[in-house]
């Protein structure tokens, strides 16, 4: 359910006049956390609600425009006030935990006077009809440490930012464990509160990535091996997965109006029917619509069999041409695959192409 927008006031006009005369791009808002997890509850325990806290760390009155919830079953309440430089205002949500046992994430959309992007802020939990045991709740295990998933995603970042991840741990063996972490990817890197987990006690782990440390684009997988009490656990390690975009926060409105922009002739291509074996190719034409050079960061095919050839930089008013090759031994059935292209336009910093066809035995 969305928030509907507040009545603007006289007082609040006044503080967007001034806003408009001196926007800043900064952040002017410190919260105290951007990611509150419930943990495991239960359906029968009905709502709950989380209050996120922030401060004015600006030089100028900040108002809360407004708060957008990503589903109907999380409301929130805000402070409609502005709040002076150096004060503090809350942002109240409740979870209403009234559709079933699954897990959740749940997303707040904060609009903010004087910063150009919108904050996000989530919420996320196990909800279960029925108690389970620990090692039921966190079925991966890495020499008693045991997460809920090998896999955490970290979902888009964009390239110069530094993102955490907050998640809860637990040791699901008899003993005392104590946890670190080695060869972890660069930009890479973990945090575990406390360092030595009780058995069958639980943790947090802060999961990091600092975009700073390794220039990487479009779908990046990061690694760590684990170590329990002196000694790495073999043969497994941690994997975290994130999409690198373009980071788009420090331009101006002239150089976005200036900006590059994509436009492909055809965003699909079938090749029909076709045997095992045939080796597809495709072809995307992509036309720089904008004013300053289009920079084609990565081709994500999520495909080994697929290859890309293809131009790093398109000039205004060019075109350039995608090289799609496709091996289809050993497939069969009808097949459709999406090419991610990452870009440097800010309108359109992902451009999807779909391949589809039928591979007959």
């Amino acid at each position: 359910m969305r928030s509907s927008l507040f009545p603007l006031t006289l007082v609040f006009s006044l503080i967007m006049t001034c806003f408009t005369a001196t926007e800043s791009r900064a952040q002017t808002l410190e919260f105290d956390k951007m990611v509150h997890d419930f943990g495991d509850i239960m359906l029968k325990s009905g709502k709950h609600t989380h209050t996120f806290t922030f401060k004015n760390i600006s030089t100028q009155p900040v108002l809360i425009q407004t708060v957008i919830s990503s589903c109907g079953c999380t409301t929130p309440e805000w402070t409609k006030s502005p709040v002076l430089p150096g004060k503090t205002g809350t942002i109240k949500v409740t979870f209403l935990n009234d559709q079933g046992p699954y897990p959740f994430d749940k997303s707040l959309t904060v609009y903010i006077t004087g910063e150009a992007r919108p904050r996000v802020l989530r919420i996320k939990g196990v909800v279960h009809d029925k108690p389970k045991s620990l090692k039921e709740l966190f079925p991966e295990n890495f020499g008693g440490l045991s997460l809920r998933s090998s896999v955490i995603d970290m979902d888009n970042i964009a390239q110069g930012d530094v993102k955490y991840e907050l998640i809860e741990v637990a040791n699901t063996s008899s003993r005392e464990i104590q946890v670190d972490f080695t060869n972890a990817s660069k930009g890479l890197s973990f945090e575990l509160s406390p360092s030595k987990i009780a058995p069958g006690s639980k943790a947090q782990l802060k999961v990091t990535i600092n975009t700073n440390d390794a220039v990487n684009w479009g779908d990046t997988e990061y690694g760590s091996a684990i170590i329990i009490n002196g000694k790495e656990v073999p043969s497994k390690r941690v994997r975290v997965f994130a999409s690198i975009r373009d980071n788009f926060s420090s331009l101006t409105k002239e150089q976005i109006d200036n900006a590059p922009l994509p436009m492909a002739n055809s965003s699909s291509f079938d090749y029909g029917k076709v045997k095992a074996g045939t080796q597809i190719t495709a072809t995307f034409k992509i036309r720089n619509l904008g004013r300053r050079d289009l920079l084609i960061h990565k081709i994500d095919t999520g495909d080994k069999k697929i290859s890309v050839k293809n131009p790093s930089k398109i000039a205004p008013g060019e075109t350039g041409v995608i090289e799609v090759k496709i091996d289809t031994s050993q497939e069969a059935g009808e097949k459709g695959h999406i090419l991610s292209v990452i870009t440097n336009s800010p309108s359109r910093p992902v451009v999807n192409l779909i391949i589809t066809g039928n591979v007959l035995k």
